[in-house]
């Protein structure tokens, strides 16, 4: 069978807040569901007789936060504050950033209540897919809170194997806490090959890619995304 390889390039963190089944991160409303549905006659019209929702929670992987971030926000934008300033010097990049509202975000449509600015949160999460296999970035289904919502996209790891994740922070002028392990987003490969999930530490293989990838993404002045799908095709398969 083949496989789906999520690998940290921060050592521990495949053990402490792994990429997971989504069937291992139901949101509690479910199982609620499912009691009252346990109690009628199951005859009756019931939520949890819905494919539509449940197949959902049957399909793909949940990336969950890798450390606690408190954000302060305004309508505008967001402060943030990280436990240690050691992890932005282990991940190697910040590990919040923003589409600011004048700039990369300004046409992106957004909720009347969420701030105006797009979060992106940056983790040490790559991926490895057989060859022609993309991922579908969602939002999680029908989940328990509504703090964050990941913006939807395809992602191509032959172009950029990291898992960023970008999306609407809905809570405006407040304080909050984005605790470690709390899921972030799902992951949907676009594909009908069934794939055994993998979640690891980075290996020195994955070393060598993370190494190449960075003459691969600056080597021109516009990214030569057949350059970078060629390089990973032939590095990983």
């Amino acid at each position: 069978m083949k496989t789906i390889e999520f690998f940290s390039t921060i050592p521990g963190l495949a053990e402490t807040f792994p990429v997971r089944p989504v069937q291992e991160m139901i949101p509690k409303w479910v199982y609620a569901a499912k009691t009252d549905y346990m109690k009628s006659d199951k005859k009756d019209i019931h939520i949890f007789k819905c494919p539509g929702i449940f197949d959902m929670f049957s399909t793909g992987y949940v990336v969950t936060n890798w450390l606690d971030i408190e954000l302060k926000t305004n309508d505008l934008g967001f402060n943030v504050t990280i436990p240690d300033p050691t992890l932005q010097e282990m991940l190697g990049k910040d590990v919040v950033q923003s589409q600011t509202h004048d700039g990369l975000a300004k046409h992106i449509p957004k909720k009347p209540w969420a701030v105006k600015s797009i979060l992106k949160i940056n983790t040490p999460w790559n991926v490895v897919v057989p060859k022609n296999v993309k991922l579908l970035m969602l939002p999680l289904p029908y989940p328990d809170t509504f703090e964050f919502e990941s913006a939807i996209g395809l992602l191509d790891p032959s172009i950029s194997s990291e898992i960023n994740i970008q999306g609407y922070w809905n809570l405006q002028n407040q304080s909050h806490t984005i605790k470690a392990g709390t899921p972030l987003c799902q992951i949907i490969p676009v594909t009908e090959q069934s794939l055994k999930l993998v979640v690891r530490d980075m290996n020195y293989k994955d070393e060598l890619w993370i190494k190449k990838k960075k003459y691969l993404n600056y080597f021109s002045f516009i990214l030569n995304r057949q350059k970078v799908k060629e390089a990973y095709v032939r590095h990983f398969n």
